[in-house]
């Protein structure tokens, strides 16, 4: 049936890390050596990180598939990453760094993803139009794609029109340098993906009839102050679970907020507003682990945070390379 949505784990090619399809989830592993063990006998190996980046437009199937995967990965691993669930928008620092740049892109790999060998011929790509944005809290530039008209700009960023064969930048009479430094990077590395094929057009003025034809006429366009950032979620008074099995059930248990409070032989859960981590003890049950996690989604979906926290599983002993860990226990 063509009309049943197919769920699976696509191969996303490394030209182009970073990119992210608004509509679908991804998994990112990252692998990195361990030069320092956390005690005398450890040895110096590998440490992973797992992330599942959800989009905003992702339906609940795809988050689903995703985070099964991610715990399919996890056993493959011995059950030894750290783990952290990424919402679209709210992205953690750690998961920032891993790429130069994020790109967001409307629709999902089906509608949007194209990967055609030069030998089969010429295609249609449409034009596109993108959003260059810094944020001023997380010190991050991003990347949207947007609606292909002078209503998506503004004074206070920079813009990127891509037509395929002339990549155009604009920039706002108040953006940042940040700004104007990634559209001109962003501009190019479209231009040089196409091997000579096509040219870029830096810092378009009125006079440039092409650019604002393609964008369907010149417009008004807002000013810098009428656009704001959604707000990151406040960093609250932390709330300490205990998640552990008694005679074959699962019991939850509110802990007092400190450190003293983890015990090797269960699972807490640490709730901060703007990261819900699931610390593991290191004698804890599988049961407990696994009720552990479904008890956070549980959590911050009652309350309505499922879009904006973000969850970290830290095992013990490895808190140290979780960066926000040190916010846990202020």
């Amino acid at each position: 049936d063509n009309d049943v949505a197919e769920f699976g784990i696509n191969h996303w090619p490394k030209k182009y890390y970073g990119q992210f399809y608004r509509g679908d989830s991804y998994i990112v592993l990252e692998t990195y050596e361990d030069e320092d063990p956390d005690d005398e006998e450890e040895t110096a190996g590998f440490l992973w990180d797992i992330y599942f980046w959800i989009g905003s437009q992702s339906s609940q199937d795809e988050y689903g598939v995703a985070a099964y995967k991610a715990n399919e990965l996890d056993d493959l691993l011995d059950g030894s990453p750290t783990q952290h669930r990424i919402c679209e928008g709210y992205e953690t620092e750690d998961f920032l760094e891993l790429f130069p740049r994020i790109q967001y892109l409307e629709g999902g790999i089906d509608s949007g993803f194209r990967d055609v060998d030069a030998d089969e011929g010429n295609i249609d790509i449409p034009t596109s139009f993108y959003h260059i944005r810094r944020r001023e809290d997380t010190k991050k530039t991003r990347m949207f794609q947007v609606k292909l008209s002078t209503e998506s700009m503004n004074e206070g960023d920079c813009f990127v029109l891509d037509d395929v064969t002339t990549v155009y930048t604009w920039f706002g009479k108040d953006c940042s340098a940040f700004e104007k430094y990634e559209a001109n990077r962003a501009a190019h590395k479209m231009a040089d993906s196409r091997h000579g094929q096509t040219h870029v057009v830096q810092d378009v003025g009125e006079d440039n009839e092409e650019f604002w034809e393609l964008l369907g006429g010149r417009g008004t366009i807002k000013e810098a102050s009428e656009v704001k950032d959604d707000k990151m979620p406040d960093e609250e008074q932390t709330k300490v679970f205990k998640v552990s099995e008694e005679d074959g059930k699962i019991e939850i248990t509110d802990l007092e907020p400190k450190k003293s409070s983890l015990d090797t032989e269960a699972v807490i859960g640490i709730d901060i507003g703007r990261y819900f981590f699931i610390w593991v003890g290191k004698k804890s049950t599988k049961r407990e682990q696994s009720q552990a996690m479904i008890m956070a989604n549980n959590y911050i979906e009652r309350w309505d945070r499922s879009k904006t926290t973000t969850l970290v599983r830290v095992m013990e002993g490895h808190e140290r390379k979780v960066r926000a860990w040190k916010k846990a226990f202020k």
